[in-house]
């Protein structure tokens, strides 16, 4: 299945904001101690005080991360705009969510179009299964979807040679299900060996936009 790039970053940011700045390097830790270290000894760096200040200002509001030489940082539109308006020089690219996301919580994906065309929940299952369910458990869930094959939907080999007893052991996978009616059995037949579902939100029209210079 196609990933779907249009989750709100870190479950509450629209906007991914890259840069390039110099001596950027010199920022780990990111520490408000070691920041105002560095203030202290670039005190002729206008664009490293900044950046440490700014972080010191917003730490609470952002989420950032310094890998090589570039900073990324993740943050909401007005914080975004200070940071490419301050290092444009610096600013290499940007990605924002389409506001039509910005309410999906962590285990909510935003789509134009369901999975398969008609799926709002897909069901993942643990890797090693067998040990936290018993053949008996296995054998329900299998005997479940097979008796709701228009509502539930397998599509991975490994999963199914697992389910249907041609492999004894479980690396993982998920199926689909079309509406949440059949969740509450799925988890009463096999809750232990269920690592998460994720639902589908259809939005007409919704994408993820980038911007890089």
């Amino acid at each position: 299945m196609r990933k779907h790039h249009n989750k709100l970053y870190y479950g509450k940011f629209q906007h991914k904001t890259v840069l390039k700045v110099p001596g950027s390097l010199m920022f780990y830790p990111t520490t408000n101690e070691h920041l105002l270290q560095v203030k202290k000894n670039y005190p002729d760096a206008p664009d490293m005080n900044f950046l440490a200040d700014f972080i010191i200002k917003n730490r609470n509001k952002i989420k950032f991360r310094f890998q090589g030489k570039k900073a990324i940082f993740y943050s909401q539109k007005n914080l975004a705009q200070q940071l490419i308006e301050k290092f444009w020089d610096y600013w290499i690219g940007s990605e924002s969510v389409d506001p039509k996301f910005d309410n999906l919580d962590a285990h909510t994906v935003g789509c134009s179009r369901l999975p398969h065309g008609k799926y709002h929940f897909q069901v993942h299952i643990k890797k090693d299964a067998q040990l936290y369910i018993t053949n008996t458990q296995k054998d329900n869930l299998r005997n479940f979807i097979e008796r709701n094959v228009d509502h539930c939907l397998v599509p991975g080999y490994s999963l199914l040679d697992y389910l249907e007893d041609r492999c004894p052991y479980c690396f993982g996978g998920y199926f689909y299900v079309t509406q949440e009616q059949f969740i509450t059995p799925i988890y009463m037949m096999a809750q232990e060996a269920i690592d998460k579902v994720i639902k589908f939100r259809k939005v007409e029209n919704g994408s993820n936009k980038k911007t890089t210079r």
